[in-house]
């Protein structure tokens, strides 16, 4: 059976692995660094307490009571931090109190954490009457202050012994754990590689140990670092107010209730504790929140952060899709350099509303670079619509979200321009690029139930949009919504402005995206895929709508799909991009009735076609697509070609002429060859 489990299982890190993952990925933040430096002094000083504190910390000196610390002129090294007004050395206590405060700190939140984690699990993936038995029960704890239950209980307690403390503090702390982990599994057990698991005979035990564990065990560790220091300061808190260990055991918290009473005569009594536990407090938070970079990086810079691309405007260059120039000035005979700076972009349209010039885009990761985009440049018109096609990974969504400005952290475009309506969007401020998203771009996203709040109606949320970007009234608005939904067809706008996304089906859903992307008359509409997860005859309605409400309202168009036969039949040009470039671009019906490169004629021979012979199979292009993060040398698709040749592997073509408006990024069709007539 575990043959049959996804492979996901194999491609598990090793643990050893994982752990060196971890500690480079803290090495490269600085407050962590601070932070853990600062907490393993502190934790080194506790644990070798014995060997290196100078005295015994119990030791009294009765005719040497409040020394002053070195810095004082009456003060020796001897006694560096002083004595206390027993005349026991200050600075043994604080090494011994750290040892105290660790100790008790440290065990007290591992029971609070495997107590709190199991309890998580077992709530949230069971369900039923144990969560709500669980749950109740952590709740009836809440009510009580865990201070006053902590008071409470060793109020009563004579003899307390760091064990005592430990239980107090450690097991009512189980319940901030099991909150978070179970609301962590309650997503994950709903995930569809958890019920592949099940379909395919995994065992309960092995889909929580296995597949959901795995997926939720990372929140602990950033829990359980902030409930260090908080458990610092409660032990300190209870041993200042005489609730902690017996005087024998030197503590924080006593030493600063101790200096108290000397505070004007020998004020470093209560200085010196007070700040061991900010630094060991602050050592810890600085730890845990490099942890939580590290365990999920969008925490360090948010979901989204757009990045204004500061590199100089240039003039744009005849070679904007040239995508092996370094390459072939490296490599290429030195007669061969005034062809290629005669090679040239897509011809400019005096009525192009979009023109993308050598856009690069990258997704910086520990370790390596995803070059997600390379070099892409294409033109749109005004009223046009642009068909992209490609398989999943080729760059086409990243292009689409670098137009609107949506790429998630790290992403960022690091190269070109996206020129719309004059306007460089890569170089334009947050504001600007704001007042233009809805008004003049708009975007219609894969997932139309994800794209659309579970929490409000339709009504609302088309609503807000509408009257984003204009100043109406809520009666106008509503208006202007009933009035979008019936264009894309839907008969009933009003019970539909009720609703909630949850009650509509998918091909609905698609249809109020498409209401509300068009309500404002945008511009330009990119539609990302949007008829994916719909079934054909649903599919045929929401496209043949869109296509009638953008030839109504003059919208120019940016249609992206893997499907090519969608683009043969909706788009005006296309292109066709493979592992982040253009491979090949131009009018659509040339390109599918003449397509020049292998990848374009790859691509239409895997599409169903009624002319094929019963028992003709449809051709599968072999392979797979190149790794983003290293893509070789030469032209990408050189692995999968069919005409491969030496020069297609270590230079990358540029997009050739093949006809009037159409390039193909082919050596087949260098001028070279085409001259010497054997494309």
């Amino acid at each position: 059976m575990s043959d049959a489990l996804p492979a996901v299982e194999a491609a598990a890190p090793a643990p050893a692995r994982r752990g060196r993952f971890t500690v480079r990925a803290l090495a490269r933040r600085r407050a962590a660094v601070i932070g853990s430096t600062g907490l393993v002094l502190i934790a080194g000083l506790a644990v070798f307490a014995p060997w290196v504190a100078p005295h015994d910390p119990a030791a009294q000196d009765l005719g040497n009571i409040l020394a002053p610390p070195f810095w004082d002129s009456a003060g020796s090294w001897e006694h560096a931090l002083g004595t206390d007004a027993l005349g026991r050395d200050t600075a043994s206590r604080l090494i011994h109190g750290a040892r105290n405060s660790l100790m008790i700190s440290f065990a007290a939140m591992l029971i609070g954490s495997l107590l709190g984690l199991a309890a998580g699990i077992v709530s949230g993936f069971f369900g039923g009457k144990v969560d709500t038995a669980t749950m109740r029960l952590g709740e009836i704890q809440l009510a009580f202050p865990f201070i006053l239950l902590a008071i409470a209980i060793l109020g009563v307690i004579p003899g307390r012994t760091p064990l005592h403390l430990i239980l107090v503090l450690g097991i009512p702390g189980w319940i901030v754990y099991a909150r978070v982990v179970r609301s962590r599994v309650l997503a994950e057990r709903e995930r569809d590689h958890v019920r592949a698991a099940a379909a395919l005979g995994a065992r309960r035990s092995r889909q929580l140990f296995r597949y959901v564990l795995p997926s939720v065990w990372q929140v602990v560790p950033v829990i359980a670092m902030l409930d260090i220091g908080f458990l610092v300061i409660m032990e300190s808190m209870l041993s200042f107010l005489g609730l902690g260990l017996p005087p024998r055991f030197p503590s924080w918290g006593a030493m600063l209730a101790e200096g108290r009473r000397n505070m004007v005569i020998s004020p470093w009594l209560s200085i010196l504790p007070g700040l061991a536990i900010m630094l060991t407090v602050l050592s810890v938070n600085l730890t845990a929140d490099g942890l939580a970079d590290v365990f999920d990086p969008k925490l360090r810079k948010g979901t989204f952060r757009r990045t204004v691309l500061r590199l100089p405007e240039r003039a744009e260059p005849d070679t904007a899709n040239d995508h092996g120039a370094a390459t072939r000035r490296a490599a290429a005979p030195p007669q061969r350099s005034v062809e290629a700076g005669a090679r040239h972009a897509p011809a400019a349209s005096g009525s192009a509303l979009l023109r993308v010039r050598d856009l690069k885009v990258e997704f910086p990761l520990p370790g390596r670079t995803i070059k997600a985009v390379r070099g892409v440049s294409f033109d749109l018109g005004r009223g046009e619509t642009l068909g992209i096609v490609g398989e999943s990974g080729s760059g086409k969504s990243v292009t689409a979200l670098s137009i609107g400005q949506l790429l998630d952290s790290p992403g960022r475009v690091t190269g070109g321009q996206i020129l719309f309506d004059g306007q460089d969007l890569t170089r334009i401020s947050d504001r600007a690029m704001a007042a233009l998203r809805g008004r003049r771009i708009a975007m219609i996203f894969q997932n139309p139930t994800a794209s659309l709040s579970p929490v409000f109606s339709i009504g609302f949320q088309m609503r807000e949009a509408i009257r984003r970007h204009g100043r109406l009234h809520r009666e106008e608005a509503s208006r202007i919504a009933h009035d979008s939904l019936w264009a894309v067809g839907i008969g009933d706008p009003d019970r539909v402005l009720g609703q909630y996304p949850f009650q509509l089906s998918g091909g609905m859903n698609q249809r109020v995206m498409i209401a509300m992307a068009m309500a404002a008359r945008p511009d330009l509409l990119i539609a990302d895929e949007p008829t994916t997860a719909l079934d054909v005859t649903t599919q045929a309605q929401i496209l043949e709508r869109l296509r009638d409400l953008v030839q109504a309202e003059g919208t120019s168009l940016i249609f992206i799909t893997h499907d090519i036969a969608l683009v043969a039949e909706h788009a005006d040009r296309v292109v066709v991009m493979y592992a982040g470039q253009i491979c090949e671009s131009g009018p659509t019906e040339q390109v599918i009735s003449e397509p020049r490169h292998p990848y374009t004629r790859a691509l239409l021979e895997s599409v169903p076609r009624p002319d094929l012979p019963a028992g003709v199979r449809l051709e599968a292009i072999p392979g797979e697509l190149p790794d983003p993060a290293s893509i070789p040398d030469g032209c990408p698709f050189a692995p999968r070609c069919p005409h491969v040749m030496d020069v297609c592997r270590t230079v990358n073509p540029d997009q050739f002429p093949v006809a009037p408006d159409h390039r193909a990024a082919c050596h087949l069709w260098s001028p070279d060859r085409t001259r010497a007539g054997t494309p």
